[in-house]
């Protein structure tokens, strides 16, 4: 599919869930946004992979706006999968990069983009909704 002006960029390879919602430019869910470019929070995976305990990695394809709390799709042997992992990561720097990680960033994990949602986006959007005025969004 060819992406327009307003439509994220899109790649085949990626799962069908995550480019369900992309295709559609469902793409903001205050307070969680998904992505418009493949590479727009690559410097959360690199702290996934840095911070993570099992040194996993992930393609990050949402971020939580209020926070530093981020969903990724773990990558397997290169590949991207289906599974969902929210992680909060501490963004470690200096000394503490050299040290093996000891604390779990991984808040949860997911079947899919669409259980994420579910789950996890909409739950969060109901929060907001009960303390936030929508024509301030």
């Amino acid at each position: 599919m060819k992406a327009t002006v307003n439509q994220p960029k899109i790649h085949p390879d990626w799962p069908n869930a995550l480019r369900w919602f992309l295709c559609q430019n469902l793409i903001s869910f205050a307070p969680w946004h998904f992505i418009r470019e493949a590479s727009e929070l690559e410097f959360a995976a690199n702290a996934f992979h840095r911070e993570d305990i099992g040194r996993g990695e992930v393609f990050v394809f949402a971020k939580r706006q209020d926070c530093d709390d981020f969903a990724g799709l773990e990558v397997v042997a290169g590949k991207i999968t289906d599974k969902v992992i929210c992680f909060h990561p501490v963004f470690a720097s200096g000394s503490a990069l050299s040290s093996e990680p000891t604390w779990n960033i991984v808040d949860s994990v997911f079947e899919d983009v669409f259980e994420f949602v579910a789950k996890q986006v909409v739950p969060d959007m109901k929060d907001w909704a009960l303390t936030e005025d929508a024509s301030e969004l």
